[in-house]
């Protein structure tokens, strides 16, 4: 399949699950410091930014941790993950 940025925030606005593992894989992309910080403090375009980085780091390690969200979890992450489309459509393009 031809991964465009539409089918991405189709796949996000449906799929609880889809948001979850985007979460996950954006919070990957940021550096070790900044995991441990749960900010942002390398501006190097990947990664969360640093109005999200907080609140979705800690998503991340929870989904990390135990393999869900909540439903106000999920519903936040739907909300803030779209903005992260490039970063997930480079990921699934293998770039």
């Amino acid at each position: 399949m031809e991964w465009t940025k539409e089918k991405v925030l189709e796949l996000l606005e449906k799929n609880d699950k889809a948001v979850w593992k985007a979460v996950h894989r954006i919070y990957q992309n940021q550096t070790e410091a900044e995991k441990a910080v749960g900010d942002t403090c390398v501006y190097n375009g990947v990664g969360f930014s640093g109005a999200d980085a907080n609140i979705l780091s800690s998503f991340a390690q929870f989904y990390g941790k135990y393999g869900y969200l909540s439903q106000k979890q999920t519903a936040i992450a739907r909300k803030k993950i779209k903005k992260y489309t490039r970063q997930l459509l480079d990921y699934v393009r293998g770039n």
